[in-house]
C-alpha cells in the first residue's frame, strides 16, 4: 500500500514538474495533495481551549479583593502592607478610633497618621 502511495506522488510530481516547465510564469512549485488514505485518519490531540487573556471583569473584583480596609482592617492586616509595621498598624487602628472612619485617600493623608514613604508605598493597596 505504501509503495502503490509513493509511486502515484512520483508520477503526480513527474507530471507537476513537466506543465509547469511549459508555462512562463515563475511560480514554486506546490506539492500536490497527497492520495486520500484508506484508513481513517487519527483525530488530533485533544489540546484545552484557554482563551489568550483573562476578562477585565473577573481580574477587577479579584483586585479588590486585595485591597486592605484601612477602616476595618486588624493589625494583623495592616502589618502585611509594605512600609507598615507593627507600630504604625497600631497608629492607623488609634486614628480611625480617635477620629472616626477614614473618608477617603484625602482625609487619611490629611491625618499624618504615617510618613509619606509609607503613605506612597500603600497608596493602591488601600481602600476605605
Amino acid at each position: 500500500m505504501t509503495h502503490l502511495l509513493r509511486t502515484a506522488a512520483a508520477v503526480l510530481l513527474i507530471g507537476a514538474g513537466a506543465a509547469s516547465a511549459q508555462t512562463t510564469q515563475t511560480q514554486p512549485q506546490q506539492r500536490p495533495a497527497a492520495p486520500a488514505a484508506t484508513q481513517p485518519a487519527q483525530p488530533p490531540a485533544a489540546q484545552p481551549v484557554r482563551p489568550a487573556t483573562a476578562p477585565a471583569p473577573a481580574a477587577a473584583p479579584a483586585a479588590q479583593a486585595q485591597l486592605v480596609n484601612l477602616n476595618t482592617a486588624t493589625e494583623a492586616e495592616l502589618d502585611k502592607l509594605p512600609q507598615i509595621g507593627p507600630a504604625r498598624a497600631k497608629d492607623i487602628i488609634e486614628a480611625r478610633t480617635k477620629n472616626g472612619r477614614f473618608k477617603d485617600w484625602n482625609d487619611f493623608v490629611a491625618r499624618n497618621v504615617v510618613p509619606k514613604n509609607a503613605e506612597e508605598a500603600i497608596k493602591g493597596k488601600v481602600r476605605f
